[in-house]
């Protein structure tokens, strides 16, 4: 069964705190609600915290519900990849279907010309990643 689409009970920011370090599920990532941006994809890509779009580009799963493999943000439906430092999609979604090596191409270079995720510049301050003012 895929991931729900809505977000559901993501994590609240406090301000600019997005979340603790501590507070980021085995994964590596949560989704984070915050006032300015709405709903974030959080977490720490090796040991830099990271914060993006929480939309993936390929067909709206929950960036958020994935996880970091190898210092990318993975999508929980068809595992396309992210580079987290600068929004692109380094490899396209996977699986029977999505995995046809002329799609997935096409989506990755569809996605890095015009709709990388958006990311936030963020940083480590007391055990948690803040946005950066």
């Amino acid at each position: 069964m895929a991931p729900p689409v809505r977000t559901k009970d993501p994590a609240v920011a406090q301000g600019d705190r997005l979340i603790a370090v501590d507070d980021l599920p085995p994964s590596g990532v949560a989704e984070v609600g915050t006032a300015e941006h709405g709903t974030l994809a959080v977490g720490m890509a090796g040991d830099r915290p990271f914060a993006v779009s929480n939309v993936c580009r390929h067909q709206f799963a929950k960036l958020g519900r994935g996880q970091v493999r190898d210092g990318c943000l993975e999508c929980p439906w068809h595992r396309a990849r992210y580079d987290v430092t600068t929004g692109e999609m380094v490899s396209g979604p996977k699986g029977r279907i999505f995995g046809f090596p002329p799609y997935s191409k096409g989506i990755q270079t569809y996605t890095n010309g015009v709709a990388k995720l958006r990311t936030f510049p963020v940083e480590l301050r007391d055990g948690a990643i803040w946005l950066a003012s």
